[in-house]
């Protein structure tokens, strides 16, 4: 870090630098504080109460509390460990052998990661329910069965509708690297007498372990903070995990916050002890795969076989992405969810979500929303990030440190510390609570760690000689910032802009516990309509977002494909 800070740098704005550090830390530990203090409390956020125990004692005294971490523990676990199998094969294919078309195979499993949670889970629940489920109905008819063979209201319908997301999103964490190992590592070991198999065992998995062993230690902690699949295929049959139960104390009637703050303090305790024992096991394990010198990366060649590993990720494509998407259409114009009647479908559905002037109001603020806490939280993480890798501050590891922070706090525990920070806590001038300005901040505060560690990436290959050149011609800071930094920063922001405007529209975990009938976004519309017994309507919705996903998503290929070939 230290070669890279040249003596112009240090001419950042203190200022600035002081600014940036008050600011993130009140966003970010304010209301981690509140969380504790929360949990000491007889009443909720705002409400007259006094401090007492009695939700910790309430909390741990109950036996299905230990039944509910179990549950999320377990299957964390589980769906881990196949998401983990499936994105390491999936990445070898795509990067270390010569499978025939290996760019749409790719592209293939990145657009899973795209998908809306709550729209699949629908098209899951619409394909697989026991009694009006698609696919059950037809195996009934063709079978004569009693009752459909599946059940997706249950833990095997969960382990599967999460493992397939959750394969992509290591896919996409884990393929940089498998990409940039140098073949020579392989061809050595064939060349000592390896067989294909051995070689991938023995020599590219371990080379490649501390970012595989990264990758799944990170999706094991945001599987365990998942919310809508455990939600819509758990909750109605009594599948409690950590984040269901929490939202069960405090969205319903009549709401238990002590007892939901104890839980919540308890589990995020044990989130950071996850992630430092990530820490320690990657402490040390580093390997090059990159050199100096040049490197190739030359296919394995499969022969007949990669017909077969063709076919097993161009299914995966078909099961995991096409199907539901597919159904999740049909669902749209069917007249009752699952059921087929007498013509059985109809354009009503999306002619009351069009006639409906709440629906134009929800998808306005999902937008302003979305590229608000994009727009604003790239600003301040490209700053943060300037001063971070580039300037010479003494509290620049303590600012890197606590924008990290918000990596660790589950969604639903968030939504919890801003409810306390501010309606339990200090008392504003104006109200923030209910608004689509605090959505917007809480979302800012989530994409952090993402934020900055992209523009960290970026800043690191900017040469301090640039600023240097131009200081030395007179211009101010915030002009070389201006007119050079932030121009060379531009692919980078741009990326990086689309994936957080994405996280920010997709999620419904962080704005439930924050939202008021003025401030819903289209998250929250898809779970009041399907709660509410309106499930084709919450479909059509579910569409709609997943349409504008998935154009969003094919902008940030476009855009990454144009970064990689200026590079």
């Amino acid at each position: 870090m230290g070669l890279i800070r040249g003596k112009f740098s240090a001419q950042t704005p203190h200022l600035l630098t002081w600014f940036l550090l008050v600011v993130v830390t009140g966003l970010v530990l304010y209301p981690l504080i509140m969380l504790l203090y929360g949990s000491v409390r007889s009443a909720g956020p705002g409400l007259p109460g006094s401090y007492t125990l009695s939700g910790y004692i309430a909390a741990y005294s109950n036996p299905g509390t230990y039944t509910t971490f179990w549950n999320t523990f377990w299957l964390g676990a589980v769906r881990t460990l196949i998401a983990l199998v499936l994105a390491v094969f999936f990445a070898w294919v795509v990067t270390r052998t010569d499978t025939p078309w290996r760019r749409g195979l790719e592209v293939m499993v990145w657009l899973q990661f795209f998908l809306p949670s709550q729209p699949m889970v629908m098209a899951w629940i619409l394909l697989l329910a026991p009694k009006t489920g698609i696919l059950n109905q037809f195996l009934v008819g063709v079978f004569d069965l009693t009752r459909g063979p599946m059940d997706v209201f249950s833990y095997y319908g969960i382990i599967w509708v999460s493992s397939i997301h959750w394969a992509s999103v290591i896919f996409l964490l884990i393929t940089p690297a498998f990409r940039g190992m140098d073949a020579a590592l392989e061809e050595s070991s064939r060349m000592a007498g390896a067989n294909g198999r051995s070689t991938v065992l023995r020599v590219t998995l371990p080379v490649l372990s501390p970012a595989i062993l990264g990758a799944t230690m990170l999706v094991f902690v945001k599987i365990m903070e998942s919310f809508e699949v455990e939600l819509f295929l758990g909750y109605s049959r009594g599948i409690y995990v950590y984040t269901t139960r929490i939202y069960d104390l405090v969205a319903h009637f009549p709401t238990d916050f002590p007892q939901a703050m104890a839980l919540t303090t308890v589990f995020l305790a044990m989130v950071f002890g996850i992630i430092a024992l990530q820490w320690r096991l990657l402490k040390g394990r580093q390997f090059v795969t990159i050199t100096g010198r040049g490197f190739g990366v030359r296919p394995t060649r499969l022969g007949r076989w990669r017909w077969v590993t063709f076919s097993v990720v161009l299914l995966y494509f078909l099961l995991g992405t096409l199907l539901p998407v597919t159904i999740l259409g049909i669902g749209t114009f069917m007249k009752l969810f699952g059921i087929f009647v007498e013509e059985p479908f109809t354009t009503q559905n999306w002619a009351r979500v069009f006639a409906d002037s709440q629906f134009w109001g929800t998808l306005r603020n999902t937008l302003v929303v979305g590229i608000g806490a994009a727009s604003l939280g790239m600003i301040l993480y490209s700053l943060i990030s300037y001063v971070v890798v580039k300037s010479s501050f003494s509290g620049r590891r303590a600012l890197d440190f606590i924008s990290w922070l918000p990596w660790g706090v589950p969604g639903l525990v968030m939504a919890l510390g801003f409810l306390w920070a501010y309606v339990g806590g200090v008392k504003l001038p104006f109200v923030i609570y209910g608004t689509i300005y605090l959505l917007i901040l809480v979302f800012i505060v989530k994409g952090l760690p993402l934020g900055v560690r992209v523009m960290n990436g970026a800043m690191v290959q900017i040469g301090n000689e640039l600023e240097e050149s131009s200081r030395v011609l007179g211009a101010s800071w915030s002009h070389t910032f201006r007119r050079i930094i932030a121009p060379l920063l531009t692919p980078s922001f741009i990326s990086a802009w689309l994936l957080l405007f994405f996280l920010s529209v997709r999620d419904v975990v962080t704005p439930v516990l924050l939202y008021t009938p003025k401030s819903r976004v289209l998250s929250i519309a898809m779970l009041e309509h399907w709660l509410g017994g309106q499930p084709e309507v919450a479909m059509v919705i579910g569409l709609i977002t997943t349409v504008v996903l998935l154009a969003f998503a094919l902008v940030a290929r476009w855009v990454g494909a144009k970064q990689e070939v200026s590079a």
